[in-house]
């Protein structure tokens, strides 16, 4: 990890009329600046050399993240829009939104100028956001400093429908981005036998190259569904068994793999007692630093169900926190997002109607339909709504980061 500005008691420019007060570099970096919001920071790198490598490292990034997210008690939010029609090359947009103001406004912060291959759910880890392509190309974003980067293509996968995962190794102090693939599958109507792989790429340490790194193989094939990050640890689906009932219709029998990134391990965990496989309309999220389950059995209802899980075991204990009744039926999912208060969650019923859910009591207010409600303001003043369009508006959480993809200046 890269170290902080020398210990030199090299002095500032001067600080007061007269010249007569002048303060370190230390102090005034680590003591005043880094509490700056980080637009501020990026100015102040270009004052000299020495403030603008210290700015750069990954110790006054991290430093500046706790500090900022220890003065905010709210949770700000970012939606990335993705039309929904053909798989043809599209732009990416990051709109700034405030759901917990009930705001039906979204202000454009970041786009980029290239098109990319169309995208699957985006994921956020600490100001970056990762944005994987159903073509297996990946990006990652700093929609605050406005880095765009494309991580280097993977293993070949003998399939398209494959996920990564994204998220902070606290024992290393490095970012992770990890993929599955499938280097050959069996032959016939049903697979029986699968070759199945797994990688990881590593970014955060000041590396000049970004490259991936084969892990042992997960014991079984991970499914083509978002996984879910906490601090050290990925958590995956995978089919675990695959049987025939009387009616010969095929049952599936999931678990969660958890892969550990300080050791590169696989522990196998069940589902919730809810549902022994992820179904097509159930979603795996994060919410309040726990893994959560939002299974949806019919159209107007959800159940919320948390995991307990230290991570030093091999034990993951499931919770029922609350059924909730939906007020408009959902087509496909219902997304959940987290919010300031561990009490309260977003609902997003197909990434659209979105709903502030009280999980003391199941109930929900409606916040705004992103399709027709949500206004987006756009560059040079546009203003527009996605109406009847096909768009699918993803919500994530977000924090302002000086948190670097690429090497340091």
């Amino acid at each position: 990890m890269s170290e902080p500005i020398s210990k030199r008691r090299r002095l500032a420019p001067e600080a007061a009329a007269g010249g007569d007060i002048k303060i370190p570099d230390e102090v005034l970096l680590f003591g005043i600046l880094v509490r700056l919001p980080v637009k501020s920071l990026v100015r102040f790198k270009s004052v000299c050399k020495a403030w603008c490598a210290t700015i750069a490292t990954s110790h006054f990034a991290r430093l500046h993240l706790e500090l900022a997210r220890a003065s905010s008690s709210t949770v700000a939010h970012l939606l990335v829009p993705r039309k929904e029609q053909r798989a043809v090359p599209v732009f990416v947009n990051i709109y700034s939104f405030q759901p917990s103001v009930e705001s039906n406004v979204a202000k454009l912060i970041m786009t980029n100028k290239d098109r990319i291959p169309k995208f699957t759910i985006p994921l956020h880890c600490d100001g970056l956001i990762l944005i994987p392509s159903i073509t297996g190309h990946t990006f990652v974003c700093n929609p605050t400093t406005k880095e765009f980067v494309e991580l280097p293509l993977g293993t070949p996968n003998v399939v398209s429908n494959q996920r990564v995962a994204f998220g902070f190794d606290p024992s290393s102090g490095t970012y992770k981005v990890a993929r599955h693939f499938l280097r050959s599958r069996g032959e016939g109507k049903k697979v029986t036998e699968f070759d199945v792989g797994h990688e990881v790429l590593t970014f955060g340490d000041g590396r000049e190259t970004l490259e991936w790194k084969a892990t042992i193989d997960p014991p079984y094939p991970i499914k083509g569904r978002t996984p879910i990050c906490l601090p050290g640890f990925f958590y995956w689906s995978a089919v675990q068994s695959v049987a025939d009932d009387a009616y010969q219709a095929e049952l599936t029998t999931d678990a969660i793999l958890r892969f550990s990134m300080r050791d590169e391990t696989f522990t196998v965990h069940p589902n919730p007692p809810c549902r022994s496989c992820l179904g097509f309309t159930d979603v795996m999220c994060e919410l309040g630093g726990k893994l959560c389950y939002v299974h949806s059995p019919s159209p107007s209802q959800v159940s919320i169900w948390l995991a307990q899980d230290d991570g030093h075991n091999n034990v993951i204990t499931w919770t029922l926190r609350r059924r909730v009744s939906l007020p408009i039926p959902r087509s496909v999912r219902v997304f959940a997002c987290a919010s300031a208060d561990q009490d309260t969650v977003f609902l997003s019923l197909d990434a659209r109607d979105l709903f502030k859910c009280n999980l003391n009591d199941g109930s929900l207010e409606k916040v705004v339909d992103m399709s027709h409600g949500l206004w987006y303001h756009h560059e040079e003043g546009v203003k527009f709504v996605h109406g009847s369009l096909p768009f699918s508006h993803y919500m994530v959480p977000y924090v302002e980061s000086l948190l670097r993809i690429g090497p340091s200046c």
